[in-house]
């Protein structure tokens, strides 16, 4: 599931029953406006894994977010490109195989 918050904070109670219906296995939100004085525990969805890069406070919007759901074992990963503003996981699969999966902004 994707989703392009504007604020996430405001709507949080509206993704926690979006996320209650489908179920969705990863959630990628660009536009969280989370920053240093929102917690994670603010922005905890029960059965997921959360990644998250915030946009610095001096500078409003943006921040990504990334959920997982916690059967997968997640583990996040920092990958060196240009986006400022991106998390990353790695979800293992079997023995040898491993996905990669992320939100950019």
């Amino acid at each position: 599931m994707y989703l392009n918050a504007f604020s996430l904070m405001n709507k949080f109670d509206h993704l926690v029953a979006t996320v209650q219906l489908f179920k969705p296995d990863i959630i990628g939100i660009t536009e969280s406006w989370a920053n240093c004085n929102v917690s994670d525990a603010e922005l905890h969805l029960q059965g997921y894994d959360l990644f998250r890069c915030d946009r610095p406070v001096s500078k409003k919007g943006g921040g990504v977010l990334l959920y997982v759901c916690n059967e997968f074992c997640a583990t996040e990963i920092k990958l060196n490109n240009n986006f400022p503003e991106q998390v990353w996981c790695s979800i293992s699969h079997g023995i040898s195989a491993e996905l990669l999966r992320g939100v950019c902004y």
